[in-house]
């Protein structure tokens, strides 16, 4: 089963059965709309969607990588307020960023997709790479 998008651009979540797909309102859906225009990116990120979606329902471990806590950009923890973040590698060094939680409202699990960046935005996200001085 596919998850469309185009279900998250009304009310932002998709459930299946007691897993919650969201899409950051702010930060995902306008990639999402950018993503139009490009075909590759678009059906990859779709897949990738879908196949985190399908590793949850059937495991309680997600796909892609796991960032521990410390590593956590203190952007992504401030922003989302979260506890533990996974990307997922696609096409063309793009990074696609999630987490999971419980819903504090009925503790359903909920995965949350928060950006789609590019080899170098996520470089620069996660200070990696970062010159040093002398």
């Amino acid at each position: 089963m596919s998850l469309d998008l185009s279900n998250l651009l009304d009310s932002t979540s998709y459930e299946v059965n007691t897993l919650q797909v969201l899409a950051h309102p702010d930060d995902f859906l306008p990639i999402y709309d950018r993503l139009q225009s490009q075909p590759k990116i678009n059906k990859a990120m779709l897949e990738a969607i879908d196949n985190v979606k399908q590793q949850l329902q059937s495991s309680d471990k997600p796909l892609g990588a796991h960032h521990k806590k410390k590593p956590i950009p203190q952007y992504y923890k401030t922003r989302y307020n979260l506890q533990a973040l996974y990307h997922f590698d696609m096409p063309d060094f793009h990074r696609l960023v999630y987490t999971v939680r419980r819903s504090p409202v009925d503790g359903k699990i909920e995965v949350m997709f928060l950006e789609l960046l590019t080899h170098e935005q996520y470089n620069k996200r996660f200070d990696y790479f970062k010159k040093k001085s002398h």
